[in-house]
């Protein structure tokens, strides 16, 4: 019995171990936000470290960097704070991934939101 919850231990901590190292969102990638105003493109550029999330949001309208995102297995948060004609917006970003695609939602701080893509750019 002790060898089979020992088995069983290790198994689960080489899969945990496994799916972590298998989920690397670092990098640049092209990025398309969806809303009722139409869609945007932008170029995400993240930096992961373990589950710490970082990186850039970089649009027509500037760049907006953020960190203090998360990477749990292949699902991601963060959150951008912009200038909105001198009030502040965040907007909370979740999505997940699918080989080398994202796809996830954007709530523009419970006033609107929308869906993003991203595809990972070549290196």
């Amino acid at each position: 019995m002790r060898i089979r919850v020992a088995t069983t231990a290790i198994l689960a901590a080489m899969a945990l171990a496994l799916v972590s190292a298998q989920t690397d969102v670092s990098g640049r990638w092209n990025m398309t936000f969806n809303t009722d105003q139409g869609s945007t493109s932008a170029t995400l550029v993240l930096a992961q470290d373990g589950e710490s999330l970082s990186g850039s949001l970089i649009s027509d309208q500037g760049t907006v960097e953020f960190d203090g995102g998360t990477v749990s297995g292949n699902k991601l948060t963060w959150s951008i704070e912009i200038d909105a004609g001198g009030a502040f917006l965040e907007i909370a970003m979740e999505g997940m991934l699918d080989g080398d695609k994202l796809a996830g939602s954007a709530d523009f701080g419970g006033y609107a939101g929308g869906d993003w893509t991203a595809t990972r750019a070549a290196q």
